[in-house]
């Protein structure tokens, strides 16, 4: 479908889209999804990946065999918010219409998603963010856009109501649907809203970024917007996510620094004080020396995260990520 308000074929008549990719040691899966993007249909697009200092080859094979992207390279492990504003920063200062973030993680399921996204972006003057249909590993499933924001009750809710119905959960219809918070995987950012609210939150340094700038949005004015456009196909990893482990510590750091943030402190606190209670719970259970010291040390460095947020001090190597840890 190609934007109605765009019936001359040149390239010029469309406005500018610039697809920002991000990658950390990702050399494969980044030129699997460069190939896979060559499919795409709409003609004013600019294709700028954006390396978070890795030292597998990135940007060495991406130079060499796609030399139409752009290259950029932070020089240090950015996170998904720095990197991602490294290259939203650059497509802004050439001129982007729109900006589309897109996981390096993904391949092309519907070649003129960008066409679809646009349109109703364009005829849609208030919807300042878009996410569209994601696929999860295969065509046959869909991956939820339509997301909630972190919080201590919606949390205990949807904790209750997924267990009694899980297709309660997909929202992602076939309709429009305005968001809370849409999956970060593939967006659509409007660059008028971006120059009002600003770019992705550097502190969170990945995981919740989603939910903080779309909140901002919002609170702008902005609508946040699901359309039901066939997109790309999320190749997401299936390890990586045990309880220890650095994505449950900035899950549960982050749904913190965000309650602090838009001033729910109190609520902040009772997410902080359950999630310590029930990560204490897991340690006890597990019945296993070695598992109990991991969750010992857990919850004792998340402990410290969480105070630097409740007791509003300055951030620092404590915090984790992005700063350099102890």
């Amino acid at each position: 479908m190609r934007p109605s308000t765009m019936n001359s074929t040149s390239k010029t008549s469309y406005p500018s889209v610039y697809i920002v990719l991000l990658t950390y040691q990702m050399r494969d899966v980044a030129e699997r999804c460069l190939l896979s993007l060559q499919k795409l249909t709409y003609p004013n697009r600019q294709l700028i990946l954006v390396d978070n200092n890795s030292n597998d080859g990135t940007e060495q094979v991406v130079k060499s065999k796609f030399p139409e992207v752009i290259t950029l390279q932070t020089g240090q492990n950015l996170g998904y918010t720095g990197g991602n504003n490294y290259g939203i920063q650059f497509a802004l200062d050439n001129g982007a219409d729109y900006v589309l973030v897109l996981n390096p993680d993904t391949i092309v399921a519907n070649p003129g998603f960008i066409e679809e996204m646009v349109e109703y972006a364009e005829t849609n003057h208030s919807v300042g963010i878009v996410g569209p249909r994601v696929f999860l590993r295969t065509q046959e499933a869909i991956q939820n856009t339509v997301l909630f924001a972190p919080g201590l009750w919606t949390n205990i809710r949807n904790w209750i109501a997924y267990r009694a119905n899980p297709e309660s959960f997909n929202l992602s219809k076939d309709v429009p649907v305005e968001a809370e918070v849409l999956n970060g995987v593939c967006l659509l950012l409007k660059t008028e809203c971006l120059k009002q609210i600003g770019l992705f939150d550097d502190n969170i340094f990945m995981y919740i970024e989603d939910a903080e700038m779309d909140y901002r949005a919002r609170a702008q004015g902005w609508a946040v917007r699901y359309v039901p456009v066939d997109s790309v196909i999320h190749e997401q990893k299936h390890d990586g996510y045990h309880m220890t482990g650095l994505v449950s510590f900035l899950l549960r750091r982050n749904s913190v620094y965000y309650l602090c943030k838009i001033g729910r402190v109190t609520e902040a606190w009772g997410y902080a004080i359950l999630s310590l209670l029930l990560l204490g719970v897991r340690g006890v259970t597990t019945l296993n020396r070695k598992a109990f010291m991991e969750y010992g040390q857990f919850c004792k460095r998340l402990a410290v995260a969480y105070l630097l947020l409740l007791l509003n001090r300055p951030l620092d190597s404590s915090f984790g990520p992005p700063f350099v840890q102890k």
